[in-house]
């Protein structure tokens, strides 16, 4: 997901500011921009950096949330409505950065998927219990969020497939090599095609 395509709505802000009755000046100097840049998101000629959301919602008494708009609510959204890096959020759940990585595109949480013990409550947590404060969201919002992610990278994939299956069948005459190359992709995304295909199916 591009960082720069994370929902923010201009409209939003501008009926944000109106609700709370505050001057570009003021929002300027809440946020540490300058006016032209306040402006320029009022317009929605400019997206503000999503370290900025955290502040720029602050200064209108809204949530970042409050401030996008969003079809399906994915882990990225709610690390950006935080104002965190990946980096920054890998840190904060005690990970390595790739780790991180590849459960924002995929949903998957791999090692992260372990409960840790807190000895303060003498019990297992689960992951989405102690993860969920860092994301400032309730533990059913956060394993929403990584179910919706988790379906986008899987549709995705399978789009991907889709394409190279059309492109398979429009080119009647493909090298050998062109042909090993498909099926070692399709064989990538899917296991069991590999399978079909040394069979003949």
């Amino acid at each position: 997901m591009s960082e720069a395509a994370y929902g923010f709505d201009p409209a939003k802000l501008r009926e944000a500011r109106q609700g709370a009755g505050i001057s570009v000046p003021a929002i300027a100097r809440a946020v540490g921009v300058s006016e032209r840049a306040v402006r320029l998101y009022l317009a929605g000629t400019r997206t503000p950096r999503p370290e900025l959301l955290p502040p720029l919602a602050a200064a209108l008494d809204v949530t970042p949330a409050d401030l996008c708009t969003i079809d399906h609510e994915h882990l990225a959204h709610l690390r950006i409505f935080t104002g965190r890096s990946r980096a920054a959020m890998a840190q904060a759940l005690g990970t390595a950065e790739e780790t991180y990585r590849q459960l924002e595109t995929t949903g998957h949480r791999g090692r992260l998927s372990s409960p840790r013990y807190d000895d303060t409550q003498e019990r297992w947590i689960a992951w989405h219990d102690w993860a969920a404060p860092h994301y400032g969201v309730t533990p059913e919002r956060l394993l929403a969020a990584t179910r919706r992610t988790r379906e986008h990278h899987t549709a995705g994939r399978q789009m991907r497939w889709e394409r190279l299956r059309e492109q398979d069948l429009s080119t009647p005459r493909r090298s050998r090599k062109q042909a090993g190359a498909a099926d070692t992709f399709r064989a990538a995304i899917d296991p069991s095609t590999s399978q079909a295909t040394r069979r003949g199916d």
